[in-house]
């Protein structure tokens, strides 16, 4: 592979030793901010989180892949789209600080039109974030992006945990989205102000040069914004505040393992893999060689959080969110698939068929709405749960089916029996420890040490069970040959 600037391998390993700190700044901040406050006011949260998320898509509008897709675009060409988002951001504030009324009713909670207004800041940093985030992706500067990201982290979350020892509730959460976003944008623009122009640019005429891959990116990730958020608005709307905010601590839980691997991963792929944009053999090889990877990842991730649920949330969370434990086990066992999906915008990206990444997203969102819906029929959070475990497991199919079929030229079988295979081991392996825990119910002094010895003992048998099948070796040549 032809690269400029750093290479595929020493991006990503820049983009995990960042990822992997600031999760583990998040973990501290989480721990101290769930002792803090309550499930009601992160249920709040959640709420506002829902839409913030929404405006963030319509914020983008898909022009920062595009900006990464496209090579041609000139200083004056970023400079009109960055013009483009700043009417955007003024735009989308406005809109959002007026929905707060609407938002209160659906929640049933007036706290929600302060908070509302509140989060505006965040919303119009967002929006005028778009280009200079895109260059910084582009222009592959993944060390700038990594220290970024930390000390945004940090300084929002030491104000967050500052404001919420005050007593500021749900508010100290929206300050901390508020200075991340304004930190981030500050940061990102005098990076990259020197490549915008504001002379002889053409706003509409910049903006139409990636109008078409950018709408269709938008409408997947509007579409994909619908399939990640209808659970949590389901259960803000119906089952109420502190159930939202037991089943969204669960969610994030779950999270944290797909932000370290595959949602690093497809924020390096775009700007290496588009050069091979016309090379579906090529793509599809490296596509592959992902998801087998991905698959060994996510399945261990999976079973120790399925072996070491109730530990997991003990420890992070504290005893007040133990009504999180059975949400958090319903959830884990889809992490693996998660994970496994997490690339594919990356992927078809990078081949340019965003069209196809909509049809998969529709799909796939539809595949989520029937069975949350059925999951909210039951009147249950547990079995609303499971359902949505079973649609993420069948979003599989939606994938392979959209990648390797229409986009690659393969069957549906070469993507997932791989993934089967190597879930299926993993599933094998993990039985006598589920055993042991849930129907003997062996424990081994505190939380700490029940998690280490369960995790440790399962590391050691899917080393072992990987190793005799050739799948950790066949991973470690690949790495060597710095693909």
């Amino acid at each position: 592979m032809q690269k400029k600037g750093i290479s595929f391998l020493k991006a990503s390993a820049i983009q995990f030793a960042s990822k992997y700190l600031n999760v583990a700044i998040q973990l501290v901040l989480t721990a101290i901010l769930a002792r803090l406050l309550s499930p009601e006011e992160y249920g709040v949260m959640a709420g506002i989180t829902i839409f913030t998320s929404l405006f963030s898509i319509l914020a983008d509008m898909g022009f920062g892949p595009a900006i990464i897709q496209f090579k041609d675009l000139a200083p004056k060409d970023y400079g009109g789209i960055f013009i483009f988002s700043v009417g955007i951001g003024i735009v989308l504030s406005i809109a959002f600080a007026l929905l707060g009324y609407p938002i209160a009713w659906f929640f049933h909670d007036d706290s929600y039109q302060y908070l509302c207004l509140l989060t505006v800041i965040s919303i119009f940093f967002n929006a005028v974030n778009m280009v200079p985030n895109g260059l910084l992706l582009k222009d592959k500067k993944f060390v700038s992006i990594g220290i970024r990201l930390i000390v945004s982290t940090i300084v929002g979350g030491v104000v967050a945990v500052i404001l919420a020892y005050c007593g500021w509730g749900t508010a100290a959460l929206v300050w901390n989205l508020n200075v991340i976003a304004a930190l981030v944008f500050v940061w990102n623009y005098i990076t990259i102000h020197n490549q915008l122009s504001f002379r002889g640019m053409h706003i509409l005429q910049s903006v139409h040069k990636v109008l078409r891959y950018s709408m269709y990116q938008a409408g997947f990730s509007i579409i994909n914004y619908f399939s990640r958020n209808t659970d949590h608005l389901i259960i803000g709307r119906f089952f109420g505040s502190a159930p939202l905010g037991l089943y969204d601590k669960a969610y994030k839980l779950t999270s944290y393992p797909i932000q370290f691997v595959p949602g690093i991963l497809g924020s390096v792929l775009q700007p290496y893999l588009s050069e091979y944009q016309n090379d579906k053999n090529k793509l599809f090889h490296y596509q592959m060689l992902l998801v087998r990877f991905l698959a060994l990842a996510g399945s261990l991730f999976m079973f120790i959080c399925v072996l070491c649920g109730e530990d997991i949330v003990s420890i992070m969370y504290g005893s007040q969110w133990s009504n999180c434990v059975p949400l958090f086990l319903i959830l884990s066992c889809s992490i693996a698939f998660q994970m496994v999906m997490n690339v594919t915008g990356g992927i078809l990206q990078s081949a340019g068929r965003t069209d196809l990444l909509f049809r998969q997203g529709l799909f796939a969102t539809a595949v989520m709405l029937v069975l949350v819906f059925i999951g909210a029929m039951t009147h249950s959070l547990r079995l609303l749960t499971i359902c949505v475990s079973v649609a993420f497991f069948l979003q599989l199919f939606t994938v392979a089916y959209y990648t390797a079929v229409k986009a690659f030229d393969h069957t549906m079988f070469d993507f997932l029996i791989p993934v089967m295979r190597v879930v299926g081991i993993s599933t094998l392996i993990a039985i006598p420890e589920i055993i042991l825990r849930y129907r003997m119910h062996i424990r081994f002094g505190n939380d700490i040490i029940n998690l280490t010895i369960y995790s440790f003992i399962y590391m050691i048998l899917f080393m072992i069970a990987f190793l005799i099948t050739g799948d950790l070796r066949q991973l470690v040549r690949t790495i060597r040959k710095k693909v």
